[in-house]
């Protein structure tokens, strides 16, 4: 099999990914950018608004597919296709995508981000049951639906005020005393009338065999109450995406990936980026400047062999 060969790997195409395609090829590095959706999970943004320069906000689609073109146009290679396993033989890592087509690179760069996690207590095939309300919320327009929100983070914010515009009302669950989110989210929706916030509330069940019916939740006082709702969206938690990475890293206990101060992980040329990384802060300004950063950092290091 006929292997192709680049300077840098960069697997994954959210903004960490994107920024280090763009700022790798400032640098004349032959770059390759693995992944299928332009901007990654952003898609599920309906307005980034903690941006510098979007002071309306912009939709997480609209600015994955510039940042996309902006890459793109400055020569990244998109083979429009996720890379299933990462390996690393003698000096070179090797790639093999989707397509069975492997590459090649002396170095390479995870910014493959995190996922929502499943909450184990909502049972698969279930009707009603949603991650993005962004993509499944118009679903429910003009129906006088009841949606849940589970989380409370700034995606679990994000998600109440995109199904506010929706639905009739949006209950908010959160098991903790306090949202971890910044404060004008959590301003931002107390203006809206129709999201309903339950802290220190658990959801422990979902009733329904085949359509969600209704949420049943406890409160810290152990008081268990039903809530009739017509669909659900998960919230609760991230985990990486590091699936294909089968190169031994020091991780972080939750699996996030641990780097030096040249984002430089325990194997010598991998490199990581964004929000699969153990970092402080995730977000989208903070995973483009991750992206630049490495991308600067592998040059470096580069130059050097």
């Amino acid at each position: 099999m006929n292997m192709k060969h680049y300077d840098l790997m960069i697997m994954g195409m959210g903004p960490a990914g994107l920024s280090a395609a763009l700022y790798a090829r400032r640098q004349g590095l032959d770059t390759i950018v693995f992944g299928d959706i332009p901007g990654g999970i952003l898609y599920m943004l309906d307005n980034l608004t903690d941006f510098p320069g979007f002071p309306d906000g912009i939709s997480g689609t609209q600015f994955g597919m510039l940042a996309f073109q902006q890459a793109q146009a400055q020569g990244a290679v998109f083979p429009m296709a996720k890379l299933e396993k990462l390996r690393f033989n003698d000096t070179l890592f090797t790639g093999t995508d989707t397509d069975e087509r492997q590459y090649t690179a002396p170095a390479a760069i995870i910014a493959t981000g995190r996922s929502p996690k499943k909450i184990s207590k909502i049972k698969d095939n279930l009707k009603g049951v949603h991650f993005c309300s962004v993509c499944d919320g118009p679903l429910y327009r003009n129906q006088g639906a009841v949606l849940a929100v589970i989380g409370g983070d700034k995606i679990a914010a994000q998600h109440a005020l995109t199904l506010s515009k929706v639905a009739a009302k949006v209950y908010l669950v959160c098991r903790d005393r306090a949202f971890e989110m910044p404060a004008i989210y959590e301003s931002q929706l107390k203006e809206h009338p129709n999201i309903i916030l339950m802290r220190e509330t658990e959801m422990i069940g979902i009733k329904g065999s085949d359509q969600v019916e209704a949420l049943i939740v406890t409160t810290k006082e152990g008081d268990k109450q039903e809530i009739a709702i017509d669909g659900v969206f998960q919230a609760a938690g991230w985990r990486p995406n590091t699936q294909a990475l089968e190169i031994p890293v020091e991780t972080a206990s939750d699996g996030y990936l641990k780097t030096d101060k040249n984002l430089m992980t325990a194997h010598t040329g991998l490199f990581a980026a964004g929000d699969v990384r153990d970092t402080d802060m995730f977000g989208v300004l903070t995973a483009c400047a991750d992206g630049a950063r490495a991308a600067q950092y592998v040059a470096e290091f580069l130059q050097q062999r």
